[in-house]
């Protein structure tokens, strides 16, 4: 990129994107005050590295391969920046470069070993893109560690355990899970599978998908359907918002190889789904915030819902 920016016009850029980040403008306005600073500023600089961050945040979901090109520019620069690894772990993943996801999530991992959502994109990547369970659990069991009461960490790590033919921990911690959220209908599906044996086998997620070939793929609960719908009726949903997210939501549990579950990030990413499929203009902030959940987990949940839509 070239430079063309005086000091004083770079700084006054960096106040006007991150003003318009903080008010939730128009994504237009803001992308194109990022793109204008990332055009002036010095590669590598302070300024150069905020709007590549910025501008590969906004264009995830709707362009990934753009993404990873500000992504590549900010970890030239910046190759300590493990949020940056992990949003190219997205950006990858969206694009079903499975492989590179998992390098970009190893590089996070390696920089931040304590961040918790880091091992469980690693770990769910492995096991359910990939197919290698025996390589996923040491990440689950340390995000499960951590996050014990989350129900995707406990589902993702149990669900691993049955593929290693580690069924009666995963009966344990689903079992936990289910104390405190007993009529969840795809916990008690995931304690069935894994009771019965973690059929046809712990041959990961590639060998249970080749047996849903041969019968019915799993269909959305109507306990789980009232869950959605009564949640986004209550925030004041259109009914054609409401559908939207069901249509989203049975579609994730078709191409799903195990149990999945209805709990509020995942309602707070079909409600996000929902919104862009009607052209609205909304962040993931502000879903997260009427749903009473951190936008990281909206974005994580999001993440995995699109990755299982890719792969289905």
């Amino acid at each position: 990129m070239t430079a063309a920016g005086t000091g004083d016009e770079l700084n006054t850029l960096r106040i006007r994107a991150e003003q318009a980040l903080q008010r939730d403008l128009p994504k237009d306005h803001v992308r194109g005050l990022l793109e204008a600073l990332a055009t002036r500023a010095v590669e590598g600089s302070p300024e150069a590295c905020f709007a590549n961050r910025h501008l590969a945040e906004m264009l995830l979901e709707e362009s990934p391969w753009r993404a990873a090109l500000h992504l590549r520019r900010l970890l030239r620069s910046c190759p300590e920046d493990d949020a940056g690894h992990a949003l190219m772990g997205l950006s990858q993943a969206l694009q079903a470069n499975y492989r590179m996801a998992v390098s970009s999530f190893r590089r996070a991992v390696a920089i931040s070993p304590a961040n918790p959502w880091y091992h469980h994109n690693l770990g769910h990547l492995l096991d359910v893109a990939l197919s290698r369970p025996q390589d996923a659990v040491a990440h689950l069991q340390r995000a499960f560690r951590t996050q014990p009461s989350q129900e995707e960490v406990g589902a993702s790590y149990a669900q691993c355990l049955g593929r290693l033919g580690r069924c009666a921990e995963g009966v344990e911690i689903v079992g936990a899970l289910l104390q405190r959220h007993p009529r969840h209908a795809e916990l008690l599906a995931l304690k069935s599978w894994l009771e019965r044996g973690a059929p046809p086998g712990a041959r990961g997620p590639s060998s249970l998908a080749k047996s849903q070939a041969h019968r019915p793929r799993p269909e959305a609960s109507e306990e789980s359907r009232g869950v959605i719908r009564g949640a986004l009726s209550k925030l004041g949903r259109a009914p054609s918002h409401v559908d939207e997210a069901l249509t989203a939501w049975a579609s994730y549990v078709s191409a799903s190889p195990g149990a999945v579950t209805a709990d509020r990030p995942t309602i707070a990413a079909l409600d996000y789904i929902a919104a862009r499929r009607l052209g609205q203009r909304v962040t993931q902030k502000h879903i997260a915030l009427e749903h009473d959940v951190t936008p990281n987990a909206l974005s994580t949940r999001y993440s995995k819902i699109r990755l299982r839509l890719l792969k289905g």
